[in-house]
């Protein structure tokens, strides 16, 4: 496996092996999440965000710092149907604003 870092943030990791040869193009991104637009009445609690640059393609992977899980019941996943990213919070309903980190990777098949 090889790791190349380019220009404008952007990750490119090449595999090789007897799967054939894939390539995945990572990009950085954060996502809001504000604590009163969450939507449920109990988990899992849904929010559909924007997200700039996502695509039909794109696949959303959320990655909250330790601090923003640290002693709370809370899972975040995030997924995307058709070009609408929604986040889904699994366990307590958030209480407070949240911004993730997130990377965005087109999928190609």
């Amino acid at each position: 496996m090889a790791l190349q870092f380019g220009s404008g943030g952007g990750l490119r990791v090449t595999m090789a092996g007897p799967f054939g040869n894939a390539a995945a193009n990572g990009r950085l991104t954060q996502i809001t999440l504000p604590a009163g637009l969450w939507k449920g009445a109990v988990s899992p609690y849904a929010q559909t965000v924007t997200v700039e640059g996502v695509s039909v393609t794109s696949k959303v992977d959320l990655q909250p710092s330790a601090e923003q899980l640290q002693g709370r019941n809370l899972a975040l996943l995030a997924e995307n149907d058709g070009g609408v990213v929604t986040v889904y919070a699994l366990g307590d309903r958030p209480e407070s604003d949240l911004v993730i980190q997130a990377t965005l990777t087109e999928v190609v098949v």
